[in-house]
């Protein structure tokens, strides 16, 4: 791999022992994946920060990182730890703040920036051709589709390093030439009343090739971005090409064939009907949006409180001040919010029957890591069902 002066000096340990190991990391992996060159990034996201995902190990890799003197060369966010930041939520069981706490101690020290959030385009949106380094599945799918920028799926210790280095491997969708729609995939207008993760999963499951989706122009961007982390959780997709959405010269078509999603093979997708005492319902997978936010608070509103069950919301910390108001009334309505976490990277304080959800990556997760049933359904249907009207 060709090398930069600068880049050799990294690697050499001119710059310090963790700005060489974090140079050792993205040179192999670039080496492994034929990159024949480094390029810039703009913006790392940091995954892999949760101590309920990393445990002791990564928390110790985390503070020697920190303690031999790394520190972010470029704008770097952190997904969600395994806490509730508010402290607050009923919900999110906080026993592991001791160990999550040094972690986040770790993080400040190398100067990222603490958003504890899977929507780091909240803060910084990506430009078209943009380079990025990003952890977070969901994130990566978000930000190569929707905004055009230009990120592999990364593990967490690659853009961690790419953040300590302002370096990443050129090599996958960071080339144009690897950035090509294969196969066109026909959403019929009849499928959207269907819970949008449902598709997502399907799509992840049973396309291989990078997608070209047609058919989802009258859809909010909030249900794209619940379809893109649903292929994400089920698949390894990384870009979807969205008729209508994808920034033009971020991507090629070349198609080798076309299928259409019939109604019939989403069922298994769904999950099926919910029973027990104990039902969850849970929003923000990933994390709400604004728009989201306000979205359920009307809803909420709309049928009085949450009297069955419990109704979990995530949402970015930053959020409980920037709409405080609607998060105090969502309280007091019965709703928990929890804040810079979710239930795929931290642990719940009781038990439950059943979740309700809209996002068909947190059923991906949720049943996989907490054993727990879970069934798709639209956000008003969560919400009136557990209004109890």
């Amino acid at each position: 791999m060709y090398l930069t002066l600068e880049q050799e000096k990294m690697l050499r340990g001119d710059y310090g022992w963790a700005i060489a190991k974090a140079m050792e990391i993205i040179v192999r992996v670039g080496e492994a994946l034929g990159a024949e060159e480094l390029v810039k990034v703009e913006h790392a996201h940091i995954s892999g920060i949760s101590y309920s995902t990393i445990g002791k190990y990564g928390l110790e890799f985390l503070r020697e990182l920190a303690l031999r003197g790394g520190k972010a060369r470029v704008f770097t966010t952190v997904n969600p730890g395994c806490i509730d930041y508010s402290g607050l939520s009923k919900i999110i069981d906080n026993s592991l703040v001791g160990y999550q706490k040094l972690i986040d101690e770790s993080l400040e020290k190398m100067e990222f920036k603490l958003t504890y959030t899977c929507i780091p385009y909240f803060y910084k949106p990506p430009l078209p051709g943009e380079h990025l380094a990003w952890g977070e599945s969901s994130a990566v799918i978000f930000a190569n589709s929707i905004y055009g920028g230009f990120t592999n799926r990364e593990g967490g210790p690659v853009a961690l390093a790419a953040s300590l280095t302002g370096y990443t491997y050129k090599a996958g969708l960071h080339l144009l030439e690897n950035r090509v729609g294969r196969i066109e995939v026909k959403v019929p207008t009849s499928l959207l009343k269907v819970p949008i993760g449902a598709i997502g999963l399907w799509i992840g499951e049973n396309i291989k090739a990078i997608p070209c989706i047609c058919g989802l122009r009258s859809v909010l961007l909030d249900e794209v971005k619940s379809m893109l982390a649903s292929m994400a959780a089920s698949g390894s997709h990384a870009l979807a090409i969205i008729d209508g959405a994808t920034p033009r010269g971020t991507f090629r078509v070349e198609l080798e064939e076309r299928v259409e999603v019939e109604n019939s093979v989403l069922e298994n997708y769904i999950g099926g009907e919910y029973s027990g005492s104990s039902i969850l319902g849970y929003i923000g997978c990933p994390h709400t949006s604004p728009h989201e936010l306000v979205e359920i608070w009307r809803l909420v509103r709309k049928y009085g409180r949450i009297r069955r069950g419990k109704l979990l919301v995530t949402i970015p910390v930053e959020f409980a001040e920037l709409y405080r108001d609607i998060v105090l009334e969502l309280k007091a309505r019965g709703v928990d919010v929890a804040t810079g976490t979710c239930p795929v990277v931290s642990r719940f304080k009781g038990k439950f029957d059943y979740v309700l959800t809209n996002s068909g990556k947190a059923l991906f997760y949720i049943e996989r890591i907490h054993r727990i049933k879970v069934k798709l359904a639209r956000v008003e249907e969560i919400v009136r069902e557990l209004s109890g009207l």
